[in-house]
């Protein structure tokens, strides 16, 4: 058995000089410049024709020129999907993911609008420190039913990047109160 690991080293080292040369071959490859394909040179061709075209002002006068696009369908979503969303669509409904969001966002808004409004108050002396103190500590628990929702909306959302981060008592009262240090 130890002849075997012996052999299997020995053959290894004997083949390190190719291996070696392979190495060099490939990086010395590597440095000169590459060839295109015929995709990158197709795609260098487009870019050209349509910087030329702009150029000529052949896109000025456009129909639609300044407005958004109109999509119908998305091209991301998969086809079983796009049919159920095109139905729900069609009904005046959205997933119960985008629903959930739209009524995170709701609620989101009325706080923030509500905790400005008592620190101009506050700002205006209108209310006390102590009454100022007090309805910010109220705050905490609307924040922890919001951040329940946006739990739950974290679970059941199709892609990560529509998720939320949970709202914190301790930021938005920093936002209120030092808006000009974002």
């Amino acid at each position: 058995m130890h002849s075997n690991n012996k052999k299997r080293w020995q053959k290894r080292l004997d083949e390190l000089p190719d291996k070696l040369t392979e190495y060099q071959n490939e990086t010395q490859l590597s440095n000169q410049p590459k060839k295109p394909t015929r995709e990158e040179k197709r795609q260098a061709l487009v870019e050209r024709l349509i910087q030329e075209a702009m150029d000529e002002g052949k896109f000025d006068n456009l129909p639609g020129k300044g407005k958004p696009l109109q999509f119908k369908e998305n091209p991301y979503t998969e086809p079983g999907q796009a049919w159920a969303y095109g139905l729900l669509k069609r009904n005046g409904l959205a997933p119960a993911w985008i629903e959930l969001d739209k009524e995170i966002r709701h609620e989101l808004a009325q706080l923030r609008r509500h905790l400005r409004s008592l620190w101009q108050k506050r700002q205006e002396n209108l209310i006390s420190e102590d009454a100022w103190q007090q309805s910010a500590a109220r705050m905490a628990e609307p924040i922890a039913e919001l951040n329940k929702k946006i739990d739950r909306l974290n679970l059941i959302v199709p892609v990560l990047s529509a998720q939320r981060n949970r709202v914190q008592l301790e930021n938005e009262l920093h936002h209120v109160t030092q808006p000009d240090t974002e």
